[in-house]
């Protein structure tokens, strides 16, 4: 680990709001040293909870995110926020930047907000989210808002991240059997119908609700449907009552706890993919590869002999 990386883990510890942005940066533009750094960090505290922010696009996630952070922060709370955002084709980099809906929280030492590039992950998630989340952690918030790039059936991996997920929706044509196709309504633990004095919202609110009462229930606690105008903020109290009592009620059952564990063993694939694209990147700057792939360019050679002689190469290197 170079000494910079120290220095800012250091600081990350005593809420130093430049060492957490480095970091930030360094664990997206180099996804090898998320390993590294939390390595070195050791433990996590896992006491920040995670709220998902998900839905099709145009569905006012942004604005409900704007609204919730100043309602965490009447209850003087610490809050992240990472907006996740499509990415630029040129430079991979975030190309909404969310946080101009969000710019009155900038002079709010209390309030860090990170719009990230999607980088083209099919789940519609940076794939440093997770890593980030955890430098909230370490750094000492209270929430992370993590709002997903709103890509419809692809962003279902807020599921690997989130304690609960909010999936927004507007009363327009089509979005309930949109939700219902994307697979929305099976990982939604809170719906908000947004922008309700549009017409067709209580209609909406409806028919979510009865697809909700149609899928299979893992507790006795119905998922609710609430109404919203986060533009006018209209009903967020309500939001805010029902995440609340989603948290109480998962942590007194303690199925909070059961859905954390499970996402660290799912995680285990992930860190393993992660580490073994390391590896094989190493292996693949190689000499004997990179005269494997000539050989494959001068057609003397095939895909699976290369495949083999990387996979031999690893196992040397074990």
């Amino acid at each position: 680990m170079e000494k910079d990386e120290k220095k800012l883990i250091k600081g990350l510890s005593s809420s130093n709001r430049v060492s957490l942005s480095r970091l930030i940066s360094i664990i997206e533009s180099d996804p090898s040293a998320t390993l590294r750094i939390f390595h070195s960090i050791k433990k996590v505290p896992n006491n920040i909870y995670t709220i998902g922010i998900t839905g099709p696009p145009g569905a006012g996630k942004s604005t409900l995110t704007n609204q919730m952070i100043k309602r965490f922060r009447k209850d003087g709370l610490k809050i992240g926020v990472v907006a996740v955002d499509p990415s630029s084709p040129f430079t991979g980099g975030a190309v909404l930047g969310d946080r101009i809906r969000m710019q009155e929280h900038t002079l709010d030492n209390s309030v860090f907000i990170r719009s990230l590039g999607s980088r083209g992950d099919l789940g519609g998630m940076s794939n440093s989210a997770s890593g980030i989340v955890k430098l909230f952690d370490v750094f000492g918030m209270d929430i992370a808002i993590i709002e997903t790039v709103g890509v419809g059936q692809t962003e279902l991996d807020i599921i690997k991240i989130a304690d609960c997920v909010v999936v927004t929706l507007v009363p327009e044509a089509g979005d309930g059997i949109q939700a219902m196709k994307a697979g929305l309504m099976e990982i939604g633990d809170i719906f908000v119908v947004n922008k309700s004095d549009r017409g067709g919202a209580e209609k909406l609110a409806r028919e979510v609700d009865y697809m909700v009462s149609l899928k299979k229930q893992i507790s006795q606690r119905k998922t609710k449907v609430l109404i919203a105008q986060a533009e006018n903020d209209i009903g967020i109290d309500q939001i805010i009552d029902e995440i609340k009592s989603f948290r109480e009620f998962e942590e007194s059952n303690n199925f909070l706890s059961t859905k954390r564990s499970e996402r660290k063993i799912s995680e285990i694939d992930f860190l393993l993919n992660r580490k073994l694209k390391q590896e094989l990147d190493k292996i693949k700057d190689t000499d004997k590869v990179k005269k494997a792939i000539k050989k494959l360019k001068d057609e003397k050679l095939e895909p699976d002999k290369v495949v083999e002689l990387i996979l031999n190469l690893l196992k040397e290197n074990k």
